[in-house]
């Protein structure tokens, strides 16, 4: 008959050890999977903020664009006009002729259609058909190359703007193309009808 021995005091201290040595790998296990979690998820905000970032970039770097492309424009604009009132102040001096549109004589409308004709835009040679192709805009708004239109809605007289309130038109016989204001002489104060806009777009 056989009877049990007890466990050594070491066997006891042994069994003990792995014990606590698996615990302490299940532990280490879960410690590093939660630390795995949370590199994934330090890892996904970093992907968001990167990406938000690109989206900014890209977006300053389109508004940069349409203002350099807006700066393009306006000065392309401004050459067309500065074009236009040159060419119709050259004109000062000459004949004024019922049906004239240049070289050497015009009539109010034909110069409008002679001076801007020299950019590329074609005008109706009268001033009433001007006046319709034209975009009202205010006095005060004018700039240069603008149509100063008189008498029943424009149908009498046209002016081409070259600023400070002056104009430059063919006037009629016996005084031709000459320099004057939009407003402040009797008949301009009676008969000022607005302004009009060529378009260049």
């Amino acid at each position: 008959m056989f009877r049990r021995t007890p466990l050594s005091i070491r066997t006891t201290r042994t069994i003990a050890a792995l014990a606590i040595s698996g615990l302490a790998f299940a532990g280490a296990t879960g410690i590093a999977q939660a630390d795995e979690g949370q590199v994934v998820a330090t890892s996904d905000r970093g992907s968001i903020h990167e990406e938000s970032a690109r989206k900014a970039a890209a977006e300053h770097r389109a508004k940069a664009q349409d203002k350099r492309q807006s700066a393009v424009r306006l000065a392309e604009e401004q050459r067309i006009r500065d074009t236009v009132v040159d060419k119709a102040l050259a004109q000062v001096g000459d004949a004024y002729g019922a049906g004239g549109d240049g070289p050497n004589v015009f009539d109010c409308s034909g110069l409008v259609v002679y001076a801007w004709r020299s950019v590329g835009v074609d005008l109706t040679h009268y001033s009433w058909a001007q006046y319709k192709q034209t975009e009202r805009i205010s006095l005060k708004d004018a700039v240069p190359g603008d149509l100063a239109f008189y008498f029943e809605n424009g149908a009498h007289h046209v002016a081409i703007y070259i600023g400070d309130g002056k104009v430059v038109h063919a006037s009629d016989y016996g005084i031709g193309v000459v320099k004057g204001t939009v407003k402040g002489t009797p008949w301009t104060n009676t008969h000022f009808t607005g302004m009009g806009r060529v378009s260049i777009r």
